[in-house]
This record gives C-alpha cells, structure tokens and sequence, in this order.
C-alpha cells in the first residue's frame, strides 16, 4: 500500500487503509476533526454504507475496486467551486488512460467508456471544521476487476470496469498511484487557477458534448437539448431546441437517441 504513494509529493504521504469501512468520507471528515494534513488519504478495501451523489450508494465489494477519500484544504483563493468535481475526473481520466482504457469524463461527477457506461464515481463534499477554514472531501470509486456477472442486476447495463474495458486485470494499486499522481499535479494546476489548462482538457474528454441530453433537474423538472459543454464555473451548457441556451448547476443526465426526423428511437 505505502508503494502507492511514492512517486507523490504531499498527495497521501499520511494514508489510512482500512480492510472494511462505512464510507471512507465518514472516516476522512472524522480525521479531518482531529487533525489531518492536508493531502490525508483514506483507502478501503470494501464499505459497507459506500454512497455516491445524491445520497446513492455505491456498490463496494472488496477484493476488487479502488475506494478512498483525499481530504484537501482549499486556498483561500480557489477557482468556482463548480470546476472541482470536474477538475478531479479530468485527473482520474488522465490516470486510467495510461492503462489503456478509453475512458471520458460524463459531467458533472462519473467516469465512462466510449459506450457511455459508468466506470468510476467521484463525491466531493465540502465542510468547515474550523472557522474559514474549508475542506472538501474528494471520495473516489473505481471499478477495476470486477467482471459484469458481479455487479447487481441493476447496474449489469450501465456499469463496467478497467478489466472489461482494457480486457486484462488489473494491479489496484498501481492504479492508484497513478490516480493519487495525477490527482496531485492537476490540484496544484487547479489551486493556482490554472483553468486554461483544464477546461483544454475537459473539452478533450467531454464525453456529453454533442449529445442529445435530457437533464433531470433538482425541481424535479426535465429539459432536453444538445450539450455543448461547460461554462467557466462548470455549469453545463445546454442548446434546447428553440436554440436558446441554459446552464445547469446540477442534475442527471442522460443521453437519448434521435432520429435523424428528430423523433426518439
């Protein structure tokens, strides 16, 4: 586990595995409390309560996924906090694209293959332990060996893995440490406002970009249009069919098929 973290430079210098957790953010925000550094990592091997956005769980068998939570300080002076969740699946991206797996990133918070399917979660929450003094807990779920006949029937058809993408397994922690790496290095860019950089590459792996999309909003309403990808606090741009454009803060999304007389297929 320590050899995961050798090649970075404060990211996870101070790391906690444990074999079975509730949810690593739990665990992370608890050491946050007592005085964790900044760059603090906590890794599992499984959770038995792993959650993802919106108070979803997240399927977290051990033996064969990556779980951990980076607690990072945020500077005083930090891009829109809008850009974080997607400034950390450019990272991931980057990291498991040196695996070989062609893998995109699905605004506002997932890890996808070319086909669209779920390959890697992120949860950002943010608190303040002390008086101005704010963190955000940056949990990360990736799905490494897992084989299609493991999943739940429910995700059977929207989730994969890096061992069904690349078609070999996989070490996790040598995953991990080029997901710790590259978590690092894009932090730094991020945290010095270096956006030029990241919305280059976001725009490169934008996986939504182009697509026919129907948001769910948090209202509960639906919209639908074509994505054509992010603002520079990171709020979704959509083009709805009068041609007018609206930005989204948050929401599902997901991409339809039409036809090309514009009716659904």
């Amino acid at each position: 586990m320590l050899s995961a973290v050798h090649r970075t430079k404060w990211l996870g210098k101070t790391l906690k595995f444990f074999e079975s957790v509730g949810s690593t953010q739990d665990v992370a925000r608890e050491w946050v409390l007592s005085g964790a550094p900044h760059g603090a990592v906590v890794v599992a091997d499984m959770q038995t309560c792993g959650r993802g956005r919106a108070g979803r769980s997240w399927f977290s068998p051990p033996g064969k996924n990556l779980y951990f939570t980076a607690a990072l300080k945020l500077p005083d002076l930090h891009p829109p906090l809008g850009t974080l969740s997607l400034l950390v699946g450019v990272a991931l991206a980057k990291a498991l694209r040196k695996f070989g797996a062609e893998v995109f990133v699905k605004w506002a918070n997932d890890i996808v293959s070319g086909s669209g399917r779920k390959l890697a979660g992120i949860l950002i929450e943010g608190f303040e332990p002390e008086p101005q003094k704010f963190w955000a807990l940056v949990g990360v779920g990736i799905n490494v060996n897992i084989t299609e006949t493991e999943f739940p029937n429910d995700l059977r058809l929207t989730a994969t893995s890096l061992k069904l993408v690349c078609g070999k397994e996989l070490d996790r922690f040598e995953v991990l440490t080029e997901v710790l790496c590259s978590l690092e290095t894009w932090w730094e860019m991020w945290s010095n406002n270096d956006l030029a950089s990241f919305q280059q590459a976001f725009n490169e792996l934008d996986w939504l970009k182009g697509k026919w999309v129907s948001a769910l909003l948090p209202n509960g309403t639906t919209i639908e249009g074509t994505a054509s990808g992010i603002t520079e606090d990171g709020e979704l741009r959509l083009v709805l069919p009068d041609r007018t454009e609206q930005r989204l803060v948050a929401g599902d999304v997901t991409v339809r098929l039409v036809s090309l007389e514009g009716n659904e297929c």
